[in-house]
């Protein structure tokens, strides 16, 4: 696990390689600190190969301002782009919950409670192969 340096306080990115990668947050996604995001995602989606599935871990963010959800919805955008879903892990976490609920977010943010339920989600794939079968017959 590689985490981005960040002052005391402020957002703290460590990211789990693998299939999906997870890059887990931790501070005030704000303003301030959105770029920490871009980076990090933009380096995940980079990697050769590009996940299928990208999970960003809120559960130890302790605010979110609208920056922060802008950006959210940004790196959704630039994932499916390259053909990759990125997912929400809201952990539980009030603070979150409530952004992405104020900000009409979590409408269009592919959330879960907990990694568990977004690592079993599975890539899409399989949905992808049955309507093409079904396209297809």
């Amino acid at each position: 696990m590689t985490s981005s340096g960040a002052p005391a306080g402020r957002l703290r990115v460590s990211c789990s390689p693998g299939k999906p990668v997870v890059l887990a947050l931790a501070g005030e996604l704000d303003a301030g600190t959105v770029l920490l995001v871009v980076r990090a995602v933009g380096a995940a989606l980079d990697r050769c190969p590009a996940p299928r599935v990208l999970l960003l871990d809120l559960a130890e963010v302790h605010f979110l301002g609208a920056a922060g959800v802008r950006v959210l919805c940004e790196a959704a955008d630039h994932a499916a782009a390259l053909s990759a879903r990125l997912r929400i892990v809201t952990g539980g976490n009030p603070v979150v919950s409530r952004a992405l609920l104020l900000t009409g977010a979590n409408r269009v943010l592919d959330s879960y409670p907990d990694r568990a339920a977004a690592l079993s989600a599975g890539d899409g794939s399989e949905f992808l192969r049955l309507t093409a079968e079904m396209w297809n017959s």
